[in-house]
Formats: C-alpha cells, structure tokens, sequence
C-alpha cells in the first residue's frame, strides 16, 4: 500500500508541478507586445506639408512620459509642430486610456500548494513508512507551496491608449456625430450633429502588454512607452 500510495502522489507532483517555481523559469526575461485595432493610411500626396497639432492626454491611473518622446519622434522625421490647429496639415491626438496590473497567477492560487502538499507526503511515505506522517508532511509541504506562491507574481502591464489622426484634405467633408445620451436608468436619447470641415479623421486603439515574473512598474512602464513609440512612429 506504501509503494501505491508513493507512486501515485508522484505522479501528482509531475503532473500539477509547482506554478512558483514554473513562473520563475518561464517568466524570468521580459516579454512586451503591442497590437494595433486599425490601420491608419495617410494620402501620400498630402505628406509634403508636414505641420502638425499633437495634443496628449493621460486618464490613466499611473503616471506615463510619452508628450515629449512623441514630438521628438515627429521633429526627427521633418514634422514641425504647432501650436494653433487650423494652421496644422495634421493632428495627432493621444490617450492613455487604461494601465493595469494583473497576477496572472491568480487564475490557479491552488496549483503549488498541491504540489507542495504532494512533496511533503511522498518524504513522509518515503522515509517513515507512515501514512499519517506522509500526510502530515503533506500538510507542511502544502503551506510551503503557498508561501512560495505568497513570493512569486506572474506579473503583466496592460497598457490601453486612444489614437486620433486627422488630415487635411482639399475637399469638404462632412461629418455627422451622433451621441447617445442616457435619460434615467432606462430611456436613451439620440444626440446628432453635423459640421464641414476639411479633416480627414481616422481612429485607432494600440494595446501594448509587458509580462515578468515580480515585474515592477517602473520596469514595466518605460518598455510599454517605447512600444508605443514604435506604433505611433511607424503612422507617420
């Protein structure tokens, strides 16, 4: 019964495994990616007129530097940036919309201390023949997987942000918005409005995500803005 009993907790641990220890091999570098919702296409007949209004705005819950990176990328590749917006061939406007922090680990808090509580009792069968002290030790072994878990955070930023552009054009183009706006807990109102202009405005969402074991903000925060960077740049 002994020998039974020893088997099976072993395939136990070899098949749950400790998520602690998982988390640290796997997770030890850092890992970013960043996702575009739309492609923004620019007429390549206005690009000689290269004035643009950038306006950027953080509503997010933690502090991002991204303004001064932005018109340094825009100035390097021959943008002049003003100030006024009717005097700009384009716009470019940004918000941070949403950062995040998530535990992974979350999804599964039980894994290690199963194996943990796995490990203690095969030491116990292993080295007293006891079945009480193998689960005894089980017991020890599980509150250590725990703990371990207690240390080690599977950890991801989710960064959210906005992106407007607009360009020039020599057409008038006519632009309709329509808000819904609520009326009590169940009536809705339909808010249209329409005005010419000469902008061509197109709409984007940019998800960047950095994922590290223990990962820290302040870590996290400068790889996320230069990912943006990346997708903002690669517009224009």
């Amino acid at each position: 019964m002994k020998k039974i009993i020893f088997v099976i907790l072993t395939m136990l641990v070899f098949m749950t495994g400790c998520s602690s220890f998982n988390t640290v091999i796997k997770k030890r570098n850092l890992a970013t990616e960043t996702k575009m919702s739309e492609t923004v296409w620019l007429n390549p007949e206005l690009i000689g007129n290269k004035t643009i209004f950038v306006q950027i705005k953080n509503t997010s819950t933690k502090p991002v530097n991204i303004d001064s990176q932005i018109r340094n990328i825009l100035t390097s590749k021959g943008y002049k940036i003003v100030t006024t917006p009717k005097n700009a061939n384009y716009w470019l406007q940004v918000n941070v919309l949403k950062l995040d922090k998530v535990d992974l680990k979350d999804s599964n808090p039980a894994q290690s201390g199963l194996a943990g509580a796995g490990i203690g009792a095969m030491a116990g069968l292993y080295n007293t023949g006891s079945v009480n002290t193998g689960l005894g030790l089980g017991l020890v072994g599980g509150a250590i997987g725990v703990a371990a878990d207690a240390l080690i955070e599977d950890t991801k930023y989710t960064m959210i942000t906005d992106i407007l552009v607009a360009e020039k054009t020599d057409v008038i183009v006519n632009t309709q918005n329509v808000n819904m706006v609520k009326q009590g807990t169940r009536g809705v109102a339909a808010v249209t409005s329409n005005r010419n202009s000469n902008m061509n405005k197109y709409q984007t969402r940019i998800v960047s995500v950095a994922n590290q074991v223990n990962l820290k903000f302040e870590e996290a925060a400068p790889m996320l803005e230069q990912e943006l960077m990346r997708s903002i740049s690669n517009i224009f």
